[in-house]
């Protein structure tokens, strides 16, 4: 997207939908059914497909091609050699902006590599380069779809319990990718029902929900779904979509009440609480954690129970360093992300007057914007045995 390109007007701006979903859930199988249906959806329409594979022989382009009767309505545009949520996220916007500047087609869809983070993806529309553009200026996101296969997600969540205490340090773990694919989602389709019991979809709708309240779930069986529940009425809000996982919900409102202390929070499906036991807490402090303590409990002590946990924490052993946890199907991973504010100010790196809002916002002397803030979903959560061994790891 570079900027001599000329802008089309905002009325003229044509929508697309991400389809997202991690490797096997479905998603070429999704858009084969999605494009087998341009020729009669609103009488006729002219859809072009951008399909990505981290390959340099992109498959799944191949597989989508249309037949002889529907070539010349639907353009398929392989994208290969990357992923467009980072290595060819550039050549993702070139495409889409370039298809979008002969205003032929109706509709544009993408389908991601399955190692894909829909986030990264959202923000090539609602963040500007370089040049001052984004590709929000060329298109509109219409929604961001994220395909599930059932089975293997309950599959997986489950297989994480039952893995030895991780390693702090590991690579992200594969769950923690699913996870992120469905917090960041306007849609999800919980596909492969058929190879999954009613008990078990039951389930994994219950989770999903805990995970991302805002998206809407439809079950599907071999992909197969009408393109006007998916295309007829836009749903990505860039605020609202972004913002939409459970633990940015629970952490955001702790933060607006200026929470200073441990806060259970309940879910507000609570048929979810009642059937599963799912529970979120919010657990916040302003004093840091001591090292050793604090990672013997994520190494060895999560409980069986746990869905996810997000947040910040602070070491006394290293109190310039802004600590990150997340955890996804009992696999843990902690890594270091940056400087706290304060550590900044006191080293003489930056003045008061250049403290980042985010970090002013949750200042709190005599220690900044260091604090625990730490947010636990999970099933069965005792509320107060795991406000207490949080406490037990402070300094």
């Amino acid at each position: 997207m570079t900027a001599n390109r000329s802008l089309p007007s905002a009325g003229s701006l044509p929508p697309v939908t991400v389809l997202s979903g991690f490797l096997g859930a479905g998603k070429t199988t999704v858009l084969r059914h999605l494009l087998a249906q341009a020729p009669t959806y609103a009488g006729g329409s002219r859809w072009a497909a951008i399909v990505n594979d981290v390959a340099a022989i992109n498959i799944d382009a191949q597989l989508v091609q249309p037949g002889a009767e529907d070539a010349g309505r639907t353009r398929i545009v392989p994208l290969g050699n990357g992923c467009v949520c980072c290595s060819v996220r550039n050549e993702l916007a070139e495409t889409v902006a370039e298809l979008c500047a002969h205003n032929a087609y109706d509709h544009i869809l993408v389908e991601t590599t399955g190692v894909a983070e829909p986030r990264a993806i959202a923000q090539l529309f609602t963040q500007r380069n370089a040049f001052g553009r984004r590709l929000g200026d060329f298109a509109r996101l219409h929604a961001l779809v994220t395909v599930v296969d059932a089975r293997y997600f309950l599959d997986e969540w489950r297989r994480g319990h039952g893995r030895p205490p991780p390693t702090v340090g590991e690579p992200k773990p594969v769950f923690e990718l699913m996870l992120d694919q469905a917090e960041c989602a306007d849609v999800l389709l919980l596909n492969k029902c058929d190879l999954a019991s009613a008990a078990e979809l039951a389930q994994v709708e219950a989770i999903l929900g805990t995970l991302n309240p805002r998206a809407e779930i439809r079950r599907t069986e071999q992909g197969q779904i009408a393109c006007e529940l998916l295309l007829d009425r836009p749903r990505f809000d860039p605020v609202a979509t972004l913002g939409a996982a459970r633990w940015i919900k629970v952490m955001g409102a702790a933060a607006e009440a200026g929470q200073r202390q441990p806060l259970v929070t309940r879910p507000r499906e609570a048929r979810h609480e009642e059937e599963y036991g799912i529970t979120s807490l919010t657990y916040a402090e302003r004093r840091p954690f001591a090292r050793e303590k604090f990672l013997a409990l994520v190494q060895q002590g999560l409980p069986p129970g746990l869905l996810r946990a997000k947040g910040f924490f602070w070491l006394a052993e290293q109190p310039a360093d802004i600590g990150f946890l997340s955890v996804a199907g009992g696999v843990a991973r902690v890594q270091f992300i940056g400087t706290w504010a304060a550590a900044l100010r006191e080293g003489g790196v930056i003045t008061d007057a250049e403290i980042p809002a985010a970090a002013r916002a949750r200042w709190v002397e005599p220690h900044g914007d260091r604090r625990q803030e730490l947010v636990l979903i999970g099933l069965g959560l005792d509320e107060a045995e795991w406000t207490a061994k949080l406490a037990d790891c402070l300094a």
